[in-house]
Parts: C-alpha cells; sequence; structure tokens
C-alpha cells in the first residue's frame, strides 16, 4: 500500500511538472509568433505611403520648361500623366498622354515644315505592384489611342512627293510594360517604365518624316519613360 502511494505521488509530480513545461514552451511560441505578426503587419503599414490618397498628376517638366523655346527638339512638346491609385488591390489606373507639334529649322527650305508630324497619344495602362503596396515593381497592360497629322510621303531618306497632301490618321495599338515607383509620404514621386506594343488599327509608315523622332507612324510602339515626376493626393 506505501509503494503505491509512493508511485502515485511521483506520478502526480512528473504530470504537474511536465505540464508546466508544455505551458511555458506553449507561452514562448505564443510571444514569438505575436511578435512575428507585429513585425509583418508593422512592415505592412509603414509600407503605404497612398493609403489615403487616390489621384496623382506628374509631368516630364524639362518638356515642360523648354515648351515655347527656340529649343529645336522640346519647344513643342509635353508629357503627362494622370493616375487612380488603389492600395488595397496594388494597382493603378495611369493615363498618360503625349503631345508634339515640333517645328523644324534645319535651314533646308525643302525639308521644313512639311518633315512635321503632329502627334497626340493617349493611353490607358493598368500596373499590377508585385509587392505589398503601391511601391517598387510593377508589370502592366496597356491601350493606346494615336491621333497624327502631317503630310503623306515616304520617310527622310527617300525622295519626297512634289506634291504632298496633308491628312490625319487614327491609331489604336495594345501593348505590355514593366516598371518601378518609389512614393514618398509627402505625395511626391518619381517612376520609370518600358512599354512595348503594336498598333492594330490604322495605317502605319503613312506620312514624311524622320522615322527615329516619329515612332507613332510605325507599327511598333516603344516607350521609355524616365524623366516624370509626379504629386499624389
Amino acid at each position: 500500500m506505501k509503494k503505491l502511494l509512493i508511485l502515485l505521488l511521483g506520478l502526480l509530480l512528473f504530470t504537474s511538472l511536465y505540464a508546466e513545461n508544455v505551458s511555458q514552451i506553449s507561452s514562448d511560441e505564443k510571444i514569438d509568433s505575436i511578435y512575428v505578426l507585429q513585425k509583418k503587419i508593422y512592415k505592412d503599414v509603414k509600407d503605404q505611403p497612398l493609403e489615403n490618397k487616390k489621384y496623382g498628376v506628374e509631368f516630364n517638366f524639362f518638356r515642360l520648361i523648354f515648351f515655347g523655346s527656340d529649343t529645336n527638339m522640346l519647344n513643342h512638346t509635353l508629357s503627362g500623366t494622370f493616375s487612380l491609385f488603389y492600395p488595397q488591390k496594388k494597382v493603378e489606373i495611369a493615363f498618360p498622354f503625349f503631345y508634339s507639334d515640333p517645328v523644324n529649322d534645319l535651314g533646308w527650305d525643302e525639308y521644313d515644315d512639311k518633315n512635321s508630324i503632329r502627334q497626340i497619344t493617349l493611353d490607358c495602362h493598368y500596373r499590377k505592384f508585385l509587392g505589398n503596396s503601391l511601391n517598387k515593381f510593377y508589370i502592366s497592360g496597356f491601350v493606346r489611342y494615336a491621333n497624327l497629322k502631317g503630310y503623306e510621303g515616304s520617310n527622310l531618306f527617300k525622295c519626297k512627293d512634289d506634291n504632298p497632301v496633308m491628312s490625319t490618321e487614327n491609331k489604336i495599338g495594345v501593348g505590355i510594360g514593366v516598371g518601378y515607383r518609389i512614393f514618398s509620404y509627402s505625395g511626391f514621386y518619381w517612376g520609370t517604365s518600358i512599354s512595348l506594343g503594336r498598333y492594330i488599327i490604322g495605317e502605319n509608315g503613312k506620312f514624311y518624316g524622320d522615322f527615329f523622332w516619329y515612332d507613332n507612324d510605325n507599327e511598333i510602339i516603344f516607350n521609355f519613360e524616365f524623366l516624370k515626376f509626379g504629386w499624389s493626393f
């Protein structure tokens, strides 16, 4: 009987010690889990500069500064973007626009004016960010509308028509892109991107002009952004 009582007391003591140890381990694991969760939540909250902002406007200020000046390359061009931000979905819907109406002053009467193509383009880009916020890298798909006006004819390296005809062309294209954005909590932001696509509606190679500067007259769409700076609100 005495041995049985000693055995029961030993079993109760062991069970009590084991339960206390398991409870301590479980508490430590819970504390560690809570700490990890707090760090993740803090990281997510910390990286949400657009939490209370829905819109953004950006411009290529270098083109804006030289607009209307005597500088040949940038005197009549504007480039900017209006954006809608959806921080919870990690999505930006952007509407880039471009206007160009260059006035040539090459000193060659036969090329002046007739070597100019007025271009107006308006895009709609759907940008999906790859991180936990509207920051850093994104992938995108876009649709572009282009309105071109100029003299019909061959490019700069071929003979020009003696009596060129002024006309316009409306084009629609689609494409994809990748980009990178940096947003600040103050509202200021900057981004860079590369887009590649193709015009699927409209005539290509219609106008007389330098193929390098008037790429919207080509079938392939290639666009590189680097000098746009914006403000979110």
